[in-house]
């Protein structure tokens, strides 16, 4: 009998030092979103901006004023972006998985029926220093 509660509890802290330890350094990468991120495209830089109110501009016609503006959401490594403004808004949500590694943020189209969104959208992108 004690040697069963003693492997029961043996199970337990296993599985609770698994759990801390598989997700050690799986930091919230929600917070790292936030800022200013850049990507080359043919002839001009695209800049995507994410505020911490869960809003986003993007500019890409190189005029430095916001062409597309929308709120996102983020669950795990999905996140949700919603068109609501903008001279080339589509008024509609794409999904994205994304990966933010030292300074680059990784894109990849999961679910948008946007063409134009999803390929100004998936690949790398910079972080801004500001």
């Amino acid at each position: 009998m004690k040697l069963a509660t003693a492997f029961r509890s043996f199970i337990v802290i296993a599985s609770l030092l698994f759990s801390v330890v598989t997700s050690y350094g799986q930091d919230d990468q929600s917070e790292l979103l936030i800022g200013k991120w850049t990507k080359a495209s043919q002839d001009r830089t695209i800049t995507f901006t994410f505020t911490a109110d869960n809003k986003y501009e993007v500019e890409f016609t190189g005029d430095g004023e916001a062409d597309v503006l929308g709120s996102y959401v983020i669950s795990g490594t999905k996140l949700t972006v919603t068109d609501e403004g903008g001279d080339y808004t589509s008024g509609t949500s794409g999904v994205y998985e994304f990966k933010i590694s030292d300074s680059t943020l990784t894109l990849t189209k999961f679910d948008d029926p946007v063409d134009g969104r999803s390929m100004i959208a998936s690949g790398n992108w910079s972080k801004v220093k500001e």
